[in-house]
């Protein structure tokens, strides 16, 4: 009988961790730019990635984007704003269930929106989350949330402001940054995935006043 109650609490710890519900959305500051749930029936069109057999590949599958690196060296999406801004801040959720890291960020103005960025925000299933140096492929700065991110939905944001960066995880600031890459114009938004599949949700955009 005490075997049987074990089991059952075993398979109920189960079922509620497997319904256990994102974190909720971070009350930032600024007007939106742009939101996606990807609710809809197709992928919005004004996300851009590159096709072809050799490329990435990226679904809407339960009202999330999956991505997957598939034949190509990483995935890559990006999605322009309507005229650039300067200071600017992102949420989103990531799960990145089966690759090395999920990444996102702001490029500037340019034709190749993959070469234009200067940082990103990376994401590990073990819960690392890190300001990185595109160009060195270095990280600026990091932290460990120990949050089980390959299981479980984080909610993480970026905010941009003059010099300044500010990286929050579940509603709580993880740490604060000062650079120089992080200055100027910010023509949309870009997200990349690399070594696998991984899944990004509610992504939110705002102009910061």
């Amino acid at each position: 009988m005490k075997r049987l109650l074990i089991l059952w609490l075993a398979f109920t710890a189960v079922l509620h961790a497997a319904d256990k519900k994102p974190p909720k959305a971070m009350r930032l500051k600024g007007d939106v730019l742009l939101a996606d749930d990807f609710k809809a029936e197709k992928l919005d069109e004004k996300w851009i990635f590159a096709k072809g057999e050799q490329a990435a590949k990226f679904e809407l599958a339960e009202g999330t984007l999956l991505m997957d690196q598939a034949a190509a060296r990483g995935a890559v999406i990006w999605r322009a704003f309507d005229a650039p801004v300067e200071d600017a801040s992102i949420q989103l959720l990531v799960k990145p269930w089966a690759c090395s890291w999920i990444a996102f960020g702001f490029y500037t103005p340019g034709e190749r929106p993959g070469a234009q960025r200067k940082i990103n925000i990376a994401v590990t299933p073990a819960g690392v989350v890190a300001v990185r140096d595109v160009e060195s492929q270095t990280n600026l700065k990091a932290a460990n949330t120990r949050a089980d991110a390959a299981k479980e939905w984080q909610r993480v944001a970026f905010e941009s402001k003059g010099d300044k960066i500010t990286v929050m995880v579940n509603d709580k600031a993880v740490f604060e940054l000062k650079t120089e890459l992080t200055r100027g114009p910010k023509a949309g938004v870009l997200l990349n995935l690399y070594g696998g599949k991984g899944s990004v949700d509610e992504v939110e955009v705002k102009k910061l006043k």
